[in-house]
């Protein structure tokens, strides 16, 4: 190894080393590296409350809640007993009721800043899901126009993601008829070609009444489906 080379290698070391060192401090600030941190918190919590598991819903139904009356006479009962020892309960200390109310007043606030915080992320989550749904139409129609063109290989890839907009037939459902508005819709895009298909309207003239009508979209949902059957009789 030349020198020059040697000298050229060194100075790559320290930029990969950088490159490493900003991506893994953007992975430590980032979501993933804050949803470590709330892990790491939620165990010590769980420790230092001794609340291992999830309550179930009987078990919801025989604790008393905090709503805002309730909270009112817990306030109040130890504004009393503060004030008044004397009436306190052989039971209860004052000493044990101060710190009683001081953890479930930390709690509550430490509630308060989870459902901030989950508010913001929620909405954060809203924002870059529509940014990439976005983007993810854009490249749905940029391969619709590739397989238009017939470009090689983009059909396959346009069938890919053309399924995510086709509704599923439920079981049991049977074949829906075409609205007016889908066949309105379907006309013009026949008219201006920008749909492969094909609307028909086919009548039968009988001898004894003004006919029998049907009209086929062969557009909507990809199969020919009857609009509409129109019977009208004769004069007799």
């Amino acid at each position: 190894m030349t020198k020059q080379s040697e000298e050229k290698t060194n100075a790559q070391v320290p930029a990969a080393e950088n490159t490493a060192a900003a991506q893994s401090a953007d992975s430590r600030n980032g979501p993933a590296g804050i949803a470590g941190e709330i892990q790491l918190l939620m165990g010590d919590f769980i420790s230092m409350e001794d609340v291992d598991s999830i309550l179930s819903q009987a078990e919801r139904r025989r604790l008393i809640g905090t709503g805002v009356r309730n909270y009112g006479l817990i306030d109040k009962a130890f504004d009393i007993m503060r004030d008044n020892p004397q009436f306190l309960p052989s039971t209860l200390t004052e000493e044990k009721l101060h710190k009683d109310m001081v953890d479930f007043e930390e709690i509550r606030q430490l509630v308060w800043v989870l459902e901030k915080f989950l508010q913001v992320a929620n909405e954060a989550m809203l924002v870059r899901g529509d940014r990439l749904f976005r983007d993810a139409l854009f490249i749905y129609n940029n391969l619709r126009e590739l397989t238009r063109a017939r470009v090689p290989g983009a059909q396959p890839l346009f069938e890919a993601l053309l399924k995510f907009f086709r509704r599923r037939r439920r079981a049991g459902e049977e074949e829906s008829e075409p609205t007016m508005k889908e066949l309105e819709r379907d006309f013009e895009k026949l008219l201006h070609g920008r749909a492969d298909g094909k609307i028909a309207i086919e009548n039968e003239m009988p001898h004894l009444t003004a006919g029998e009508r049907k009209i086929f979209d062969g557009i909507h949902i990809g199969h020919a489906a009857v609009k509409e059957t129109i019977e009208a009789e004769g004069d007799s």
